[in-house]
């Protein structure tokens, strides 16, 4: 079975920069590698932008620093799988699970498909978070509110559900320092999962 690895932590933590890194390395060690990524986070940003009711029922909750409903990311995430998932690509997991509700069904679709999971939970503070944040420019990003209202959903949302996976019977956890430079963090990851 190929791994499974799930990046989380706070927005600005640099998710995204080290999948793309670790994906390099996967890469450049067997060309022939294929990566199945799921990141719902680009998801929730076209959903945010998008002209449904769905859509502004979302911007509506956001704006009043409300969560979205746990089966939205869940229907990002699952669509996802159940059409383009072939069990041979090495999987990424960016920017889920969003909130604790969705870790058992996430937990669900891997003991399905067989996979156990190494999580990556990169750890930084709440003013290096922020310090990205705002210096990113993101449209969902914008105003004090907005970014202040990620940083405290991290801590009621996602940190309850980083428990639940490390928790799990199915998943290798490894805590990893973010605030190192990009470099750094990059080999802190490979050396927690044993590549070279």
């Amino acid at each position: 079975m190929p791994p499974v690895y799930l990046f989380i932590g706070q927005s600005g933590a640099g998710k995204g920069t080290q999948v793309q890194l670790l994906q390099d390395t996967l890469r450049a060690a067997n060309p022939a590698v294929t990566f199945f990524h799921l990141e719902t986070g680009e998801k929730f940003r076209q959903l945010i932008e998008g002209t449904t009711y769905t859509s502004e029922l979302t911007r509506q909750m956001m704006s009043r620093g409300e969560l979205p409903p746990a089966f939205l990311g869940v229907h990002m995430w699952s669509h996802e799988l159940i059409d383009d998932y072939d069990g041979k690509a090495t999987v990424f997991i960016d920017g889920t699970p969003r909130v604790a509700e969705e870790v058992p069904l996430l937990l669900s679709a891997a003991r399905f498909y067989g996979w156990t999971i190494d999580v990556l939970c990169l750890h930084v503070s709440d003013q290096w978070s922020y310090d990205r944040i705002k210096g990113r420019g993101r449209a969902d990003d914008h105003g004090e509110q907005g970014v202040t209202g990620r940083i405290a959903w991290f801590h009621t949302a996602v940190e309850p559900a980083i428990e639940l996976l490390r928790n799990s019977d199915i998943v290798r956890f490894h805590d990893i320092n973010g605030e190192a430079t990009v470099e750094q963090v990059h080999k802190d990851v490979c050396d927690a999962l044993g590549i070279s």
